[in-house]
């Protein structure tokens, strides 16, 4: 409760703050910025419970063609509503104060919301805690609005998978044309944060999944070096690859997440290898479009896009980056890069397979409450075979089986093929190219390509941006399973920049010079979109508030 002078005083305030604004529209909520609701919120012009109420009618006229959103947080309008009194009473918090934030349905909250990854499986099961990152968002402030869609087991369960697809929340689309493939298991978090469906969202990625949804659907994504952010209260893929990172529609959005949820935590000893007394003042480099001395390398022989418009962007892109200063070292190789190529793919798979064996039983082996008695992958695949909501019979369960067969992570032949893939990626492949050519970070097309995968596999963080769009003309094309739009007019194409481990404050002063620079060919023009606004909410509250 607030004092009756604090009341008071705050109210005088706020009304003083209204009287100002009153005639002035809210911002959109398909562009709206944490600025911008920052500002909002602290002139009075909304509030988190306007924020949460628009944000549910928006996900709730468009869900059922995109289906992004899992489930909404039955509490939010509750959470969003004590959020309101106590920054009327005691100020806010920070910039996530009341701040509608979507996760990705394998991080778990404890709270009236399920955490399954995306599989009947796990639904309604728990752990004894929340992971570290949600419990930094709510000290934050951030209010929890929901879960998002992702690939089932984050895109471990099939061998002929679309990306997106889970049993609980069906097929995610990409909302720039009908069919659109989404790319990648954060699919849900970057399908809602472009169409305004909350603030930001969060992510996790193993490999590309942060940083292929975000492509494919022109927003910022940024997978952060593993160790950075905690993984604790996360379903896990590969204990030693996985990790937490933002989505957002613009890099200092991401930015203010990263500096909330970066940072040590007991809980994930993965953590140990933070390198800073504290966490870095992320903000600082997003203050100028000045690169002058950073040394940018291009892996031109593992750039993987043949079509002559992506290419003739990116050539523009690099144009861009030299004129704030920047150099371009073209033609950089890796070490490994033949070595990689010519490796067997089933051993280059090994890792990953026995890695999702002993991440799995960990997991299952700390719920507390475990509605479907899961404790490996065998009881998945079990559960899956034989239950009909899981389509067994549409979608198969290759992955699982393929790590259920794993020798396990201590075999000879897996930590043969571990130190492989580590050296290749790292030593002889992002590492070795920075070093041999004296470069600060690379850039190329947000591709599933050889630098973007070996940034993932040796746990290095990658900043993915929107580039542009596939102009009018462009030829159709499909993805080979589910027949998924994967290229055509308006879909988007993306770029990256990654560097050595840690090097986050490096990737941030290249991400916000480059967007603050770089002009999109059109902005984003989703074929379906919301129409609730926050000012639709104002309206409906104060024609309540007159009839009082």
């Amino acid at each position: 409760m607030c004092s009756i002078s604090s009341m008071m005083e705050r109210i005088w305030r706020y009304a003083s703050r209204s009287r100002s604004v009153e005639n002035s529209a809210p911002p959109l909520l398909a562009t709206i910025t944490l600025d911008d609701i920052a500002n909002g919120l602290d002139e009075n012009r909304f509030t988190s419970v306007d924020l949460v109420q628009a944000y549910i009618a928006r996900i709730n006229e468009v869900n059922r063609d995109v289906n992004a959103v899992l489930e909404i947080n039955p509490d939010a309008i509750t959470i969003a509503h004590d959020l309101d009194n106590e920054r009327r009473c005691q100020g806010r918090r920070g910039p996530l104060h009341g701040v509608p934030i979507l996760l990705k349905d394998n991080i778990f909250t404890l709270d009236r919301m399920n955490t399954s990854a995306g599989s009947y499986a796990l639904l309604g099961s728990k752990v004894v805690r929340e992971g570290t990152v949600v419990e930094r968002l709510r000290s934050a402030g951030a209010i929890l609005l929901g879960k998002t869609n992702l690939s089932e087991w984050s895109n471990f369960r099939s061998k002929q998978a679309t990306d997106g697809w889970s049993a609980r929340g069906g097929q995610t689309y990409a909302p720039f044309v009908p069919l659109q493939a989404p790319e990648g298991s954060s699919s849900g978090s970057a399908v809602s944060t472009i169409l305004g469906l909350a603030a930001v969202s969060l992510g996790t990625e193993t490999d590309g999944s942060i940083v292929g949804p975000s492509k494919k659907n022109s927003v910022v994504g940024f997978r952060t070096t593993t160790g950075l952010v905690p993984r604790d209260g996360v379903i896990p893929l590969s204990d030693r690859q996985d990790t937490v990172g933002p989505i957002a529609r613009t890099v200092k959005d991401a930015v203010y997440i990263l500096s909330v949820i970066a940072g040590p935590s007991d809980y994930d000893n993965v953590t140990s290898s933070f390198p800073f007394a504290q966490v870095p003042d992320y903000l600082a480099y997003c203050r100028d479009t000045n690169l002058t001395g950073i040394r940018l390398g291009v892996p031109r022989s593992s750039i993987a896009s043949k079509d002559p418009y992506v290419l003739e962007t990116f050539e523009r892109a690099l144009q861009c980056l030299r004129n704030a200063g920047a150099s371009v070292v073209d033609n950089v190789k890796f070490r490994s890069e033949h070595e990689w190529m010519d490796w067997d793919l089933s051993e280059r798979k090994r890792p990953l397979e026995a890695e999702f064996k002993a991440s799995i039983e960990r997991w299952c082996g700390a719920l507390v409450k475990n509605p479907h008695n899961i404790t490996n992958v065998a009881d998945i695949i079990q559960f899956i075979e034989s239950e009909p909501r899981e389509l067994s019979s549409e979608r198969d369960v290759g992955r699982l089986i393929s790590s259920r067969d794993s020798p396990g992570i201590d075999a000879e032949v897996t930590q043969a093929a571990l130190e492989k893939m580590l050296r290749c990626s790292g030593k002889d492949g992002i590492l070795g190219a920075l070093e041999d050519y004296n470069v600060d970070a690379l850039v190329f097309p947000n591709e599933y390509n050889l630098p973007s995968t070996f940034a993932a596999r040796a746990g290095m963080p990658v900043f993915a941006l929107p580039l542009g769009f596939y102009p009018e003309g462009t030829q159709s094309q499909e993805t080979e399973v589910g027949h998924q739009v994967e290229v055509a007019p308006n879909v988007p194409f993306g770029l990256l920049f990654t560097a050595e481990h840690y090097s986050e404050t490096k990737l941030i002063r290249l991400a916000y010079a480059f967007e603050q620079l770089w002009s999109l060919n059109h902005l984003p023009k989703p074929y379906i979109q919301p129409k609730t606004e926050l000012k639709n909410v104002i309206a409906r509250r104060n024609r309540v508030d007159s009839r009082l």
